[in-house]
């Protein structure tokens, strides 16, 4: 048997920047590959996360596969804590539409989150605890962890991160 995938088959919403960093290092296609059917992009991040530094970006093909999830915020309670978080201060930083969709998948769904905005994860981890909650630099370790890259890789990876 090979390694675990990426989450261990939790779902997880990726917002744009983390989409945006992955394909940016040339890496979302290993990304994808490592995480079958855990990735979970909500309908406006697919829009946002439209280019990174390695040109644009599609993820279509990944959609159309299977391999990422593509859900839509939908109900009341989805839609309310949407319009709860959009355009909302928190400690000096305003949470945006994309951001907003993120939390409230997350959040109604019992998913995962994958942010590189601190306040976003913080606003998570209060809420749900006990829900894998990372950023790009986390994804990374756990990859090295499990195997799928060594150290050297996750060095150069993390250096492109800190540029990116």
């Amino acid at each position: 048997m090979g390694p675990a995938t990426l989450f261990n088959g939790n779902k997880v919403v990726f917002d744009a920047m983390v989409i945006i960093n992955f394909h940016g290092l040339v890496m979302l296609d290993k990304l994808v590959g490592w995480s079958p059917q855990e990735i979970v992009v909500e309908k406006r991040i697919k829009k946002e996360a439209s280019h990174s530094m390695n040109g644009p970006i599609d993820l279509e093909p990944y959609i159309s596969s299977g391999a990422v999830l593509e859900e839509e915020i939908h109900g009341k309670e989805q839609e309310d804590l949407f319009y709860k978080y959009c355009n909302q201060k928190i400690d000096n930083s305003t949470i945006h539409a994309g951001e907003a969709a993120c939390l409230a998948l997350a959040i109604s769904k019992g998913y995962g989150l994958a942010s590189d905005e601190l306040v976003i994860r913080n606003e998570f981890k209060s809420l749900c605890p006990d829900k894998t909650c990372v950023h790009s630099w986390d994804i990374v370790t756990i990859l090295q962890k499990l195997g799928y890259i060594n150290q050297t890789e996750a060095n150069a990876l993390k250096k492109g991160l800190y540029y990116a």
